[in-house]
């Protein structure tokens, strides 16, 4: 691997090992927490998930697309990059509220170890994992690791695109993720909004003890 790959979090992305230069998306994670750290009491929310999971989609529908700054979206699958600017915006602002529109993890710019490893998943009071399809390899170690640090009560499973799944088709997903994960399951779709109304009230309710 070139040392530009290295820098910009390309490959493993891991940046271990004695004198190893930390990558951009490093960097850019370790910053997170300590921006976070220093942001008076407010609710904190992220929103995660894999490439073009819909991410940026609700958050622009949950703060009326007043948040600051803005997310991008648009048809280009996942255009939140932490990998390659050292100065990414990484929290939007609204209102009483702070989200953090998390990149797509198990990615080679954002390798789901470096991701998992350094994400400050406990600064938040509300976890957002949104799913396009069924839960990925990646999705099961992130709730596995939820689950093992006791987030699971701050976590809401969001399967975005519903509106193309037919009512059949529902109950056996649902099954499936909740053998994966004991807590609550959303079907919503930033199209027609379904599901939206959940999602505000796990996001903006009274925060798990």
């Amino acid at each position: 691997m070139s040392a530009k790959a290295r820098r910009e979090g390309g490959g493993r992305g891991t940046g271990t090992g004695a004198g190893a230069e930390p990558t951009v998306l490093e960097r850019n994670l370790r910053r997170l927490a300590a921006e976070l750290a220093v942001i008076p009491r407010t609710r904190k929310i992220a929103i995660l998930g894999q490439p073009g999971a819909g991410k940026s989609a609700l958050l622009d529908l949950l703060t009326d697309r007043g948040c600051v700054p803005r997310p991008v979206v648009g048809q280009r699958t996942d255009a939140t990059s932490w990998a390659h600017d050292p100065n990414a915006a990484l929290i939007h602002a609204c209102g009483d509220a702070v989200f953090v529109d998390a990149p797509g993890y198990g990615t080679a710019a954002h390798p789901a170890e470096t991701f998992f490893r350094l994400f400050p998943y406990r600064s938040f009071d509300r976890l957002l994992l949104v799913l396009k399809d069924k839960l990925h390899a990646a999705d099961d170690r992130l709730l596995a690791g939820i689950a093992k640090a006791g987030l699971a009560g701050r976590t809401l499973l969001v399967r975005s695109f519903a509106d193309g799944l037919l009512p059949e088709e529902r109950e056996p997903l649902r099954r499936e993720l909740a053998g994966k994960f004991a807590g609550p399951i959303v079907w919503y779709s930033a199209r027609d909004r379904s599901g939206l109304a959940e999602v505000e009230r796990f996001a903006f309710g009274p925060s798990a003890s």
